[in-house]
Order: C-alpha cells, then sequence, then structure tokens
C-alpha cells in the first residue's frame, strides 16, 4: 500500500474522551460494576483462539499481557475490565492486523476462574528506515481513505493492484496538496527530528513516542481535540504528520429562562465560533467571563465530534 493509511484507523482511537466519548465501536465500557456480562462457562485456564468465543455473549476481560512488544497496548481500544461482544474483541485483532505497524499480531485467550477471560497478544513490528525530513500537515475537515477499497485490495489480482497503488499514489499527493498549514511550531519539528536521527530504525514504538510528543504540545496549548491520524508513505525520505486540530464546524447554543423555557441571547463568544480551532482555555475563559456577568444560574459546554465533517467539531452551550 502506498501509504499507511492503516495507521489512521489505529491512531484515531487515541483521542481524548473530551470529543471521542461517543464515536468508538469498539469503546471499553467505563463503569464496569453497572454493565452485564456472561460467565464463559468453561474449563478454567483452557487456552483458546478468539473465534471460538460465542457471539451471543458478553465478555469481561480480565487482563491483557504482552509477550513481545508493550508497546502495542498504546494502540489497543481493549481495556482490562471492559466488557466486549466477539465482534469487537475480533476487529480489534483485525485492526491491529491491518495497521501498517506490524508484520504478524497473535491473540491467544485464556478462560479465567471467576469467569472472565484473559489475552495475551504477541506482536513483531515493522521497521522502516528512518527518513531524512519531517513534515506537519492539516488533514482536517478533508475526507479519510476509503476503508472498504483498501480491506478489497487484499483480494485484487495483480493488474487490478497496480491500478489500485497508482490511485492511491494519485490520491495522496493530491491531499498532501490541499492540506493546510499546521499550529505546531518549527521547534517541536526540529525536536522531531532529532528523536529520529538518535534511533536506528523507524518502528511503531517510535512513533507512538513521536505522536505522543506532537499531541502535548496541542493539549499543553489546549487544543484538546488536535490528534495525529497518521504518518504518510513511511518507505520515503519523508515522514509526514498528518493532524485534525479540531476545527469548529458547529456551535450549538441554547438559552433558558428560570421557567426551562428557551429564549434568545448574545451568541458571540470570542473565539469559539466557527472556523476557528477548538481550544479548552479559550472555553474555559469565555465561561469564566460570563460566570462573572452572574445573569445565569448554570452554564454547560460540551465538544462533540461533527459526524458530517472528518475532524470537525460541534460545540454545544446551554444557558
Amino acid at each position: 500500500m502506498f501509504a499507511a493509511s492503516g495507521i489512521i484507523h489505529t491512531l484515531a482511537s487515541h483521542v481524548p474522551s473530551l470529543i471521542r466519548q461517543d464515536v468508538s465501536a469498539r469503546v471499553a465500557i467505563e463503569d464496569h460494576e453497572e454493565v452485564e456480562w456472561d460467565h464463559h462457562g468453561l474449563p478454567v485456564g483452557k487456552m483458546f483462539q478468539l473465534s471460538k468465543l460465542s457471539r451471543f455473549k458478553k465478555y469481561k476481560l480480565g487482563e491483557i499481557s504482552f509477550t513481545d512488544h508493550n508497546s502495542l497496548f498504546e494502540m489497543m481500544s481493549l481495556k482490562a475490565g471492559g466488557v466486549y461482544t466477539k465482534a469487537q474483541l475480533q476487529k480489534e485483532l483485525k485492526d491491529l492486523h491491518t495497521c501498517g505497524l506490524s508484520k504478524k499480531v497473535n491473540v491467544k485467550g485464556k478462560y479465567n476462574p471467576d469467569g472472565s477471560i484473559g489475552l495475551t497478544v504477541s506482536f513483531v513490528g515493522s521497521t522502516w528506515k528512518v527518513p531524512e525530513r519531517v513534515k506537519c500537515i492539516n488533514v482536517g475537515l478533508m475526507p479519510q481513505a476509503d476503508e472498504q477499497k483498501e480491506m478489497q485490495a487484499a483480494y485484487m489480482n495483480k493488474e487490478e493492484l497496480q491500478e489500485y497503488m497508482r490511485f492511491q499514489k494519485w490520491d495522496y499527493e493530491r491531499r498532501m496538496e490541499s492540506s493546510r498549514p499546521c499550529l505546531l511550531p518549527g521547534n517541536v519539528l526540529r525536536e522531531v527530528s532529532d528523536m529520529l536521527r538518535r534511533e536506528g530504525n523507524l518502528t511503531a514504538q517510535l512513533m507512538l513516542k513521536i505522536q505522543g510528543r506532537v499531541q502535548k504540545w496541542y493539549r499543553d496549548q489546549g487544543f484538546a481535540c488536535a490528534q495525529v491520524v497518521n504518518f504518510g508513505n513511511l518507505n520515503t525520505q519523508e515522514i509526514v504528520f498528518e493532524v485534525v486540530e479540531g476545527d469548529i464546524t458547529g456551535l450549538v447554543v441554547q438559552f433558558q429562562d428560570k421557567h426551562g423555557n428557551v429564549c434568545e441571547g448574545n451568541k458571540q463568544f470570542g473565539m469559539l465560533q466557527e472556523g476557528n480551532v477548538f481550544n479548552l482555555e479559550a472555553a474555559k475563559q469565555a465561561l469564566r467571563n460570563l460566570n462573572y456577568l452572574a445573569l445565569f444560574s448554570n452554564i454547560e459546554l460540551g465538544p462533540r465530534p461533527d459526524e458530517k465533517n472528518e475532524g470537525g467539531v460541534i460545540v454545544e452551550i446551554k444557558f
């Protein structure tokens, strides 16, 4: 595949719950005590493949252990104590296989005495040559790769695959040309370049470390919804960080009087406007300014993902 676009689906799962809490079908259930789950009902200690699980049960995940590569843990959405169906567990395994960061992934399960299941993950990571250049582009609001087409590529004949690869190359170049500049400053890119030069190879662990450094800068500046969604083509001399920064695509404001009836009010909130990047600190300051007026008994603010615009954020404010 021309671009390691499978990485999108893995890295994109590690976004603050502030913006992703209602997005993923693979999410681990946070309040485990209130979620019903089924006892496996099978011999304790017996090892099994995920295909042996029942599609009618909800399994509680007791623990996850790794035999080869602990950095894989950071890419998994499964969490110990979470409750999952067979389909959710198999999708996680499939995503790990297709993320572009591994040569081989194997997952084995074990039936625990308390009725939960444990997972043991073995992982052989892919490696690439360290690139000479580093670049960051803003791909917010741009359509992402066609997942269905990527899955079909595995079943293409030689001619179809060659045509698909040519399309991938053209589409990636078009994507680069139509991208916008990032807010990320040059000193962070230089720091990333230094990180790459100190390593002999580019690995999944190093990419996760770089992803963490880039996203830390955004978090420190208040851009809580920003995320690295792709690393571009890893087989070239340039590594490209594709970032969505959290563009505000909608502002939903609702005023209520003391009786709970909807009423009109001023809808200008400084930096909280469509077209700007959502900034948590700016949002907090806007709320503080409104609180100083002592006009409202309660103010609620909540960003949520824009399902129609990739990487977009809709900000909801209730007074």
